[in-house]
């Protein structure tokens, strides 16, 4: 009987998938007394208040690398260009979605959603609300983020949206040191270690 109701249970269960991508955005310094001159794009989410690099969800139509030029734009005032249309880091997980607890989806959709393993965009909240209207107590979400590597080309960060409470230039150390997940954090490493490497061989 108990392993009946454990099937019923799990029948319930809904399974989506969602793939959002961000940019690793960097630009050449000419301030003189930094150790470095190349600078990495951060911002501090405003639901969370975590500092994080810029990303959303993948649109309907929009190839991932066109998702990130947009987020970094959106979100943090700052248009960049694509150095590669291939990922340079790609983080995947898993998180469960329920709204048992909320009286309004309208009402509630802002605030951190339970049993999250990594926080994510206001607009992938609004996705898993809608999960849950189309009939689902729970829904376990398959996530899968890309990030591209960008260069900066114009704008300026203070000029940022209001998901990002804060956003700045910084060296890499404190950068990587900064960012609040593990998969960003790789992320940036991978991106400044393939600039190191393109410094080296064009001088």
């Amino acid at each position: 009987m108990a392993s009946l109701k454990f099937k019923m249970k799990s029948s319930e269960l809904q399974t989506r998938r969602e793939f959002s991508a961000g940019g690793v955005v960097f630009k050449r310094s000419n301030i003189k007394h930094q150790t470095s001159n190349i600078l990495w794009l951060i911002g501090k989410h405003s639901g969370y208040h975590k500092w994080v690099l810029p990303k959303g969800l993948v649109e309907k139509g929009e190839h991932g690398w066109e998702t990130a030029l947009r987020e970094v734009e959106e979100e943090m005032g700052v248009k960049a260009k694509l150095i590669s249309e291939r990922p340079i880091h790609r983080v995947a997980y898993v998180y469960w979605a329920d709204f048992k607890q909320m009286k309004s989806l309208k009402l509630k959709v802002k605030n951190e959603i339970p049993n999250y393993k990594q926080s994510d965009e206001v607009t992938s909240r609004r996705r898993v609300a809608r999960y849950q209207e189309d009939g689902g107590g729970k829904t376990r979400v398959f996530k899968v983020v890309s990030f591209y590597l960008m260069e900066y080309g114009s704008g300026d960060p203070d000029k940022h949206d209001w998901e990002m409470e804060e956003a700045e230039w910084l060296p890499y150390d404190e950068a990587v040191e900064r960012l609040a997940f593990e998969g960003e954090r790789e992320a940036l490493m991978k991106a400044n270690d393939r600039i190191i490497k393109w410094l080296m061989a064009n001088g």
